[in-house]
């Protein structure tokens, strides 16, 4: 019996390595082949099934490929210098525009109701509604108002 489960596992022992050499194998590419091209290769593991895989996996393998070695990993789009770059870019472009906004903002804010050419540069003194022209004393009226309502205000040019 034990003489049975010996042969057993020694058999898929030898169905194991030859599937695993079969498909490594297909999985690699041409030009990294040593010895045979893709097809010969295939064509050993196949025609001498044990024998033909313990060569592919001596022979013809990649050099520096380790029998143990993981899977190599993807990159992911935060590895790529490029898209970093690009990332960065971005960054900036939407931080200008920003700032243009800003600006902007601050420009028609000031450019409001003290201005006649809408420049953004008052005319000069006694032509803005907030300057009176008495020296901003509201003695003169009887109520004690100025007179900078829009009614009482000089024609501007």
């Amino acid at each position: 019996m034990g003489r049975a489960i010996l042969i057993i596992g020694a058999a898929a022992l030898a169905v194991g390595v030859i599937v695993y050499s079969l498909i490594e194998c297909a999985r690699t590419d041409s030009a990294e082949m040593r010895g045979l091209r893709k097809g010969g290769w295939i064509a050993v593991i196949l025609l001498l099934p044990f024998v033909g895989a313990l060569l592919w996996l001596f022979l013809g393998r990649p050099k520096g490929t380790a029998g143990s070695s993981r899977p190599v990993r993807g990159r992911g789009p935060d590895d790529d210098p490029q898209f970093l770059r690009n990332l960065e870019e971005r960054r900036r472009q939407q931080e200008q525009a920003e700032k243009l906004r800003q600006w902007e903002e601050d420009l028609h804010r000031d450019d409001g109701p003290g201005t006649s050419d809408g420049t953004g540069q008052d005319d000069g003194p006694g032509d803005r509604p907030d300057d009176d022209p008495s020296g901003g004393s509201s003695a003169g009226r009887p109520d004690g108002q100025s007179d900078d309502s829009p009614g009482n205000r000089p024609p501007r040019d």
